[in-house]
């Protein structure tokens, strides 16, 4: 599926499998891009971003998406049949912090959720999600919930904007995002302990939880 979520528009096409990934610390040099575009004749990477379009099943991108977020990107989302995965990566600041996001690995209602990897010293995280394409459309992207973030990067898609703001604050300690994803499609066998402070208030945690999608 072809994503397309700037502010001039959202469309979709639900035939096929994207990737989209930013970096939002540091921009890829030309060696970086290369290894990268080495992946897909079609991928086209730009100093920020690159998206991978893959439209017969079965295809991937070479060695997997975490790879990528591993060694050049820090957000990416994935769309395929409705099921969306997004990942958030970033270096661990201390072993405390890593202790405190293995907390928040959890699974629940079809399997969706939220894995939590940390591997030499970077922090992988992967959430399986439905979105409402409704709240991704041009008309009801909200860029305001990004005015006060002073956000390092802002991107012109408004998904990847938004874990970028998520990102952050997971980054300051602020793990009300994993406890919104919870909230939809956790299960009471396997609580998860809500983060001291909760603020569901807040216009990127509101604004996230407002567009997950619970079908079941």
């Amino acid at each position: 599926m072809k994503i397309i979520s700037v502010r001039k528009g959202f469309t979709a096409d639900h035939s096929s499998t994207s990737y989209e990934f930013l970096a939002v610390d540091k921009p890829l040099e030309q060696e970086e891009r290369d290894a990268v575009s080495s992946l897909s004749s079609r991928a086209h990477p730009s100093r920020r971003r690159v998206d991978f379009i893959y439209n017969v099943e079965g295809y991937d991108i070479p060695g997997g998406w975490r790879s990528l977020l591993e060694d050049y990107y820090d957000v990416m989302y994935s769309e395929s049949y409705d099921w969306w995965t997004l990942g958030i990566a970033f270096d661990i600041s201390s072993k405390e912090q890593a202790e405190e996001l293995l907390e928040y690995n959890f699974r629940g209602i079809e399997d969706l959720g939220v894995d939590i990897e940390i591997e030499d010293g970077r922090a992988i995280i992967s959430i399986y999600v439905r979105l409402d394409y409704s709240y991704l459309a041009e008309p009801n992207q909200d860029w305001s919930v990004f005015a006060n973030q002073d956000l390092d990067y802002e991107s012109e898609d408004y998904l990847l904007t938004l874990l970028t703001a998520a990102r952050k604050q997971i980054m300051n300690g602020n793990y009300d995002f994993f406890y919104a994803i919870w909230e939809v499609y956790g299960v009471e066998d396997y609580p998860l302990d809500k983060p001291d402070d909760c603020d569901k208030s807040d216009p990127v945690i509101n604004t996230f939880a407002s567009i997950l999608d619970c079908p079941f």
